[in-house]
């Protein structure tokens, strides 16, 4: 993984400008990209809404800009790193990958993610997670990482394991779900950058 390291003035110091990895970039996201961003949730609405409580067929333009803008609301008071997912080649648009910060007197952090659903199965979300849960250890100073996911989202908890991340503990009828049904939520955890894979 390749920090950017330009000397271009930055809204928030702890947080980078761009992160490369081997076949994606990483960045934080644009008003040039909610059009993108809408397409991308509307069609992949069915597989995102059922565990992503805010997308949806009807998600508009609008939504998308005020996703961008409280993006970067949030990363300038150093509350989140929200960011796209391109793929290096193509230019294309995978998805989102974020690293909210829980606690920085810990500190502590979570990782949340998706994809569009024609980029899935390509370990883009690994690779991105894995990018940003570096980043989190090896430049702010990370004592400890979450991943919280669907009890039911197998596919979701298959990339923290395959990152090396514990299975900590279920919240058992933590979040309703979409549909109204009480859901169990799994927490999954790292404490250290050497047992990340």
């Amino acid at each position: 993984m390749r920090h950017d390291t330009s000397d271009a003035p930055r809204a928030v110091s702890r947080f980078p400008d761009r992160l490369e990895t081997r076949r994606l970039v990483l960045r934080p996201p644009g008003l040039r990209d909610a059009r993108v961003i809408a397409k991308a949730v509307n069609a992949s609405a069915a597989e995102l809404g059922e565990w992503m409580p805010w997308a949806r067929e009807a998600y508009g333009l609008q939504d998308a800009v005020a996703f961008v803008e409280a993006a970067v609301r949030k990363q300038r008071a150093e509350e989140e790193f929200t960011t796209v997912i391109v793929t290096r080649q193509r230019r294309t648009f995978a998805g989102c990958c974020t690293l909210s910060v829980r606690d920085w007197q810990v500190p502590k952090f979570e990782i949340g993610y998706w994809l569009r659903t024609d980029q899935v199965g390509r370990g883009y979300v690994t690779e991105a997670a894995r990018a940003l849960t570096e980043l989190a250890f090896a430049s702010l100073g990370a004592a400890r990482v979450e991943i919280r996911i669907d009890d039911r989202n197998q596919r979701s908890w298959a990339v923290a394991e395959r990152l090396g991340f514990t299975w900590e503990a279920t919240l058992r009828a933590n979040e309703r779900g979409k549909d109204g049904s009480l859901r169990d939520t799994r927490i999954y955890t790292l404490l250290e950058l050497e047992r990340l894979r």
